[in-house]
């Protein structure tokens, strides 16, 4: 195996607060090459890597993320601490353009960058996708947009946008006009909803497979025929596949 056949979903979130710059940080230090992270929008238009609307869960406080501004959002700490405790009590929420900078570090490393359906919702995805892929144009070679909203995706291409992935959460259509005029570079997928006979190999698109956990898991995904697993415990399947670091600077 190789270290593109491992996404860091949110991060190395095993051990870090999700979507924060320490948790991408220490995935790729651990030798991960691909992150994937998730896109809100600030009040103010300004893409934050986050996942939920709400920011009781991360950040133990009322409201949502599109209530602030992007000055408010940085004051706050995105500990998780329901989970992690007091381990990362000020850790800062962490907006898109430390993940280009963060990249620019690491230039063999990639991006799956998810524009989530409730910023779509609240800001439309003419405002949404704008703001994400201008923040990216520093970094857009490497970095893939994807979503479980297919049309925004759509429009970003029509905006010249050039690299997409497809999150599905059901087995799909594969004959759907919208996968063909998107033509993704691979597919998302929840394991639970593939289907147990499908052989992945004869699939339209390579089929990635989320959220995998164990070693054993992952090895009958990778023999089914996925191309790649998204695990928040990056790390330890590196080192249990016994993957050797991609980044010249760490070996």
């Amino acid at each position: 195996m190789q270290a593109t056949n491992f996404i860091a979903h949110r991060g190395w979130r095993q051990h870090y607060p999700e979507n924060t710059l320490i948790a991408f940080q220490q995935a790729l230090a651990a030798g991960a090459l691909n992150i994937e992270l998730d896109i809100q929008l600030s009040a103010d238009g300004v893409p934050f890597v986050f996942h939920d609307a709400n920011l009781q869960r991360m950040c133990n406080c009322d409201g949502l993320i599109w209530d602030l501004s992007a000055e408010e959002l940085l004051t706050l700490n995105a500990a998780e601490a329901s989970r992690l405790g007091k381990q990362f009590a000020t850790n800062p929420m962490c907006p898109l353009s430390d993940i280009v900078s963060l990249l620019q570090n690491y230039p063999a490393a990639n991006a799956y960058v998810e524009i989530k359906a409730e910023s779509l919702s609240q800001f439309g995805a003419a405002a949404v996708v704008d703001a994400v892929i201008n923040t990216l144009r520093p970094v857009a070679d490497r970095c893939l947009l994807i979503s479980f909203e297919l049309d925004a995706l759509l429009y970003a291409l029509h905006e010249g946008w050039e690299r997409f992935a497809a999150v599905f959460d059901y087995w799909p259509d594969w004959q759907q006009s919208l996968l063909a005029e998107l033509n993704p570079e691979v597919i998302f997928c929840d394991k639970h909803c593939i289907p147990a006979s499908s052989d992945l190999r004869q699939l339209p698109w390579p089929l990635l497979v989320y959220e995998v956990g164990t070693l054993q898991e992952a090895k009958d995904w990778f023999e089914r025929g996925a191309v790649a697993i998204e695990t928040f415990l990056v790390g330890e399947m590196l080192r249990d596949f016994n993957v050797t670091s991609p980044h010249p600077t760490l070996r």
